[in-house]
């Protein structure tokens, strides 16, 4: 079954550079787009450190400046801009603000997301470069 329209959601993916280690599944999990940027944050880091060992996750939770990756909003221009969260190193979380999140389920039962997303920080500095016509 297929909505015309979707949703729009805080969209957490799995991504990671060249072929070693590619995680099974991309999509990690799906949010409500009106959870604020801070607690999706917070989120993003329960779900990255989620499969370390229980000593790590006690030194993580209760000592802060011990979590070797933490979750962060990218800067722009020197400016946290929060449409955006990235944790991890390779392989990393990525969570997003997208819209039209639809779920296909073919004939086997496998199921595939598609969505469209909103903007990438790297696509608001690219903007940035080429209205300043930096080359």
């Amino acid at each position: 079954m297929k909505r015309r329209h979707g949703f729009s959601a805080w969209l957490i993916t799995r991504e990671w550079c060249g072929n070693n280690g590619e995680p099974q599944k991309n999509v990690v999990e799906i949010l409500s787009p009106r959870l604020s940027p801070e607690r999706v944050l917070e989120i993003v880091e329960l779900l990255y450190h989620r499969e370390a060992a229980l000593s790590e996750k006690v030194a993580w939770r209760l000592r802060k400046q011990a979590q070797p990756y933490t979750a962060e909003f990218p800067m722009i221009e020197g400016v946290r801009w929060t449409g955006q969260i990235i944790c991890g190193h390779n392989p990393w979380l990525l969570a997003r603000l997208v819209d039209n999140l639809i779920v296909n389920i073919d004939a086997d039962g496998n199921e595939a997301a598609s969505w469209t997303d909103r903007v990438q920080a790297a696509e608001i500095t690219e903007q940035i470069r080429q209205m300043r016509g930096d080359d």
